[in-house]
């Protein structure tokens, strides 16, 4: 039987992040009644991004069938939970290890965690060599000094041209010179960035069957290749989404849908590269850029 990490490595979607929080309520953690009181007791420790929590809200955590992002304060807060629980029933818990293996799956699936403060610069220690150290530097800083002062000595008598020193330019030889009449190369000019436009815009429409999760692919053709190209990423109805342009590509089976089924075949290319069925989603326009 799979354990919460076994559960946890193997997650590639938030459905399946969420499964393994399920399994580590189940193993190791409290109620969700009694995470909730758990979790005012950690909102007082001013950790960045924790507050309290519901046990309606720490049980949605859990739903498997639900494939957008959690937020990480709440994920933080549930996983303390159960670390904490579990230490008081006598286990030799690393608490911050747990923590750390759930923040990196976080982040596998690109979620937002936010960053620590960043701690004061300490103060270095004192060190008894110090003067030592400074008269060191003193001898090297002076060897510098002369190494310069030669060099100078050596550019002030270079020949410059004409003789009379005023532009400040060595005499180049004839040899090396260019021919009279040959154009000065130049560097070409520099070619406009174009920004791609950006579309906000929502789900708006459910997919078929009475599912509100619309799923994303890498690719939008017809081949058998496009069919399996699911990203393991997907977007909840209401949820919203950036897209920047439009495609024609696969019709998708519809079922009971109440959407724009005109535009079965459209495909809306996201920002994260990714593409998403254009009958389920609403930007506020009749059409987009083609791509």
């Amino acid at each position: 039987m799979s354990t919460w990490r076994d559960l946890l490595t193997e997650a590639g979607h938030w459905g399946e992040y969420r499964g393994a929080l399920r399994a580590l309520q189940k193993d190791e953690g409290p109620s969700f009644k009694d995470m909730a009181v758990r979790s005012e007791e950690l909102a007082t420790r001013d950790i960045p991004g924790v507050t309290s929590c519901s046990a309606g809200t720490l049980h949605k955590l859990t739903n498997s069938e639900l494939y957008s992002a959690p937020k990480w304060g709440q994920v933080e807060v549930f996983v303390r939970a159960c670390a904490e629980h579990d230490a008081e029933r006598g286990r030799e818990v690393d608490g911050e290890a747990v923590l750390r293996l759930w923040k990196d799956g976080f982040r596998r699936l690109k979620g937002e965690v936010p960053l620590p403060d960043r701690p004061d610069r300490p103060e270095l220690p004192d060190r008894p060599d110090l003067p030592e150290r400074k008269g060191r530097i003193g001898l090297v800083v002076a060897a510098g000094v002369v190494v310069v002062l030669a060099a100078g000595a050596v550019a002030f008598n270079w020949p410059f041209s004409g003789g009379s020193g005023d532009d400040g330019k060595p005499d180049v030889p004839a040899s090396s010179a260019p021919p009279t009449g040959t154009p000065t190369p130049t560097s070409s000019a520099t070619p406009p960035v174009v920004k791609s436009e950006r579309f906000p815009s929502r789900i708006a429409w459910s997919d078929n069957g009475g599912s509100t999760i619309v799923q994303v692919y890498s690719d939008y053709s017809d081949s058998a290749q496009g069919r399996g190209s699911l990203t393991g990423h997907a977007y909840d109805l209401g949820q919203d989404l950036v897209v920047q342009c439009q495609v024609a590509g696969r019709a998708v089976p519809l079922g009971d849908y109440r959407g724009p089924a005109q535009r079965n075949g459209l495909w809306y290319r996201m920002t994260t590269g990714e593409y998403i069925p254009a009958i389920y989603v609403d930007t506020g326009r009749d059409s987009l850029p083609a791509c």
